[in-house]
């Protein structure tokens, strides 16, 4: 029998016991307008509908380059001490509106096109082997540190030419930056931290590009060396690209990976059609995407006042886009807490809209699928040790602290 949701009462945003479990309290916004105000955070604004996030985030008036303001509400006269932090995510393909996003992003497209993807698939399905040859070992083994988060890491971390040897510490500085970008609150001290992380990350990237000069590897770090000698990208823009494709092509795979392990897990059922039918772990990778996003939320600036259904979001305005909400929203999706793999026209948006959908979506996909669809299918007598487990702290990335499973 498929697990029931339980009608929780909501807790506050952002708070400790709503990132555990989130649901209830987007439910309970669900039932009110398409953008909020965010009483607690004044000047920042929450679109929680689906049509609002679909419409609002193809609003060329709302900007992925977010002043600092609209980033990290730090006073006026200690910005300074950020500015190296600021000026390496303004670099941020992520964070450059057009026309300057489209030239980079159509030259970037080439090391993540279908078929630039498709010839990864033996390493990655190597690395899968691998690893779950490891796991035969271990009687109760934790699938975030034994597969969601070495899968991810080894894949982007070998087509960026980062040595074996420094995996672990690159992963724990993107995990440094991670915990103060996915925090809407973004404290002063979690901006140190990352400000720390992403210096050592640029300074890394700056030490394997000068060693790669005159190799082809033919790998994502030739393709960005191509693009910065084209495009004539300064290297602290070659730098920033690499520690962005690097941050983002571990941290939401290797949710996915885990919360899409744990969501099949406690709907057997799902799980029986799945480990025989390799277009039903396509159809849950989907279904995952859109019931335990691995990214909750996004945010945007207003450079314009803006009115949405009878709301002004005034000029200056941050807003974030709720999407993990608008994926549950009655209105567009048919009984959205229950977990369906079935589901027609899954038209979820945990990759983002319009020009900004994830660069690397049919990379994650791809270890996705493999990385659930082998496991399942090698240990069929699979089952979670605790049914419960504690989620990650960090809110707009949701994602297991771990996962123990019995073989």
């Amino acid at each position: 029998m498929n697990a029931t949701v339980t009608q929780l009462a909501a807790a506050p945003l952002f708070s400790p016991a709503f990132v555990q479990d989130p649901y209830p309290t987007y439910r309970e916004h669900l039932a009110g307008p398409p953008v909020q105000p965010l009483l607690a955070m004044p000047g920042r604004w929450a679109a929680f509908h689906y049509n609002a996030c679909s419409e609002l985030g193809r609003d060329p008036r709302l900007s992925s380059a977010r002043r600092v303001p609209n980033f990290f509400p730090v006073a006026a006269e200690d910005r300074l001490e950020f500015d190296d932090l600021f000026q390496h995510l303004g670099r941020w393909l992520l964070m450059k509106d057009a026309p300057e996003h489209s030239r980079l992003r159509k030259a970037m497209n080439a090391g993540f096109s279908p078929s630039a993807i498709e010839r990864l698939k033996p390493r990655i399905a190597g690395v899968v082997d691998e690893l779950l040859r490891d796991l035969e070992l271990v009687a109760e083994p934790d699938l975030i540190r034994d597969l969601a988060y070495p899968l991810p890491v080894r894949v982007i971390s070998r087509l960026l030419g980062v040595p074996d040897l420094v995996h672990a510490r690159c992963i724990a500085l993107s995990t440094d930056f991670a915990t103060w970008f996915g925090d809407p609150t973004r404290t002063a001290a979690a901006a140190r931290t990352a400000q720390t992380a992403v210096r050592q990350l640029a300074a890394l990237f700056e030490v394997i590009i000068r060693e790669r000069t005159g190799r082809n590897e033919g790998d994502l770090l030739d393709l960005m060396l191509e693009i910065a000698s084209q495009a004539e990208l300064a290297p602290e823009d070659l730098y920033a690209q690499c520690v962005l494709l690097l941050f983002a092509g571990h941290e939401t795979t290797r949710n996915l990976i885990g919360n899409g392990l744990y969501t099949l897990l406690r709907h057997p059922d799902a799980l029986a059609e799945v480990r025989t039918s390799d277009s039903a772990v396509r159809a849950a990778i989907e279904e995952v995407l859109r019931y335990e996003s691995p990214v909750q939320a996004y945010g945007r600036a207003a450079t314009q006042d803006i009115d949405y259904e009878d709301v002004r979001i005034p000029a200056g305005s941050s807003v974030f886009f709720m999407i993990a909400a608008a994926q549950r929203d009655p209105r567009h999706v048919p009984d959205p807490d229950r977990f369906d793999i079935h589901r027609k026209h899954n038209r979820h948006l945990a990759f983002g809209v319009d020009a900004h959908v994830c660069l690397g979506s049919t990379l994650a996909r791809l270890e996705g699928q493999i990385a659930i669809g082998e496991m399942i299918k090698r240990f069929p007598a699979l089952t979670l040790v605790d049914p419960r487990p504690e989620w990650s702290p960090v809110y707009a990335f949701r994602g297991l602290r771990r996962l123990r499973v019995r073989l």
